[in-house]
């Protein structure tokens, strides 16, 4: 597998803004808005964990998260609302290993969304700022995600995306029974020529400034 220190990414410590999310760094804070989430049984039915009674239980996740990033194995990343800073999404990249060539760099990546948030589009803002951070900022060849079989919405979401269907596996949840999945990829020559990519992210306010 192809090393890469996560620390090396610009974007760890930098905002992405869109028109109506941004991607900054997961912090220490965002234990609770995240904790509530896990409140609403939707959130959790298809992560391959069980549910954290407490927040204590979810700050130990999150110290975790937090240490893999400090020693360049993660990078990881919170999407919020622009206007209000509302939690929206908690999105992880990682290298896993090239399936075929070992020079290759391969990420995997992971986005935890927000019920409240699976309609109106901001699904798709997120996972447009995140691609596109991942392919600014790093120089990932392929980018993989993966999701349960049944879960429709972020299959549609892959799709639509333009991520190619990998194929079908078990997936080991935390309690370690399997999880049936379907895996999707996407190359960076395929993500630049698509209509989602934008080059060099700018701070969305100054952009509407110099209009």
């Amino acid at each position: 597998m192809k090393k890469y220190d996560w620390n090396e990414i610009n974007g760890l410590e930098k905002g992405y803004y869109g028109e109506r999310v941004l991607l900054r760094p997961l912090l220490e804070c965002d234990v609770y808005p995240i904790f509530m989430a896990t409140t609403n049984p939707a959130f959790n039915r298809y992560l391959l964990w069980d549910a954290p009674l407490t927040i204590a239980q979810l700050s130990e996740r999150i110290e975790k998260i937090l240490d893999e990033r400090r020693k360049g194995l993660m990078g990881v990343w919170v999407a919020a609302e622009i206007t209000t800073g509302a939690f929206v999404a908690l999105f992880r990249a990682y290298t896993v290993e090239a399936p075929s060539s070992p020079d290759e760099f391969h990420v995997g990546t992971g986005i935890w969304l927000h019920p409240n948030y699976w309609k109106g589009g901001l699904s798709v803002d997120v996972s447009k700022l995140s691609l596109d951070l991942i392919f600014n900022e790093t120089p990932v060849d392929v980018l993989h995600a993966e999701t349960h079989v049944d879960n429709k919405a972020s299959l549609g979401l892959f799709r639509a995306m333009g991520l190619v269907h990998s194929g079908t596996i078990d997936v080991d949840r935390e309690d370690g029974t399997p999880s049936p999945s379907h895996t999707f990829h996407i190359t960076r020559s395929v993500y630049k020529s698509s209509g989602f990519f934008r080059p060099n992210y700018q701070d969305i306010s100054a952009t509407k400034e110099a209009k």
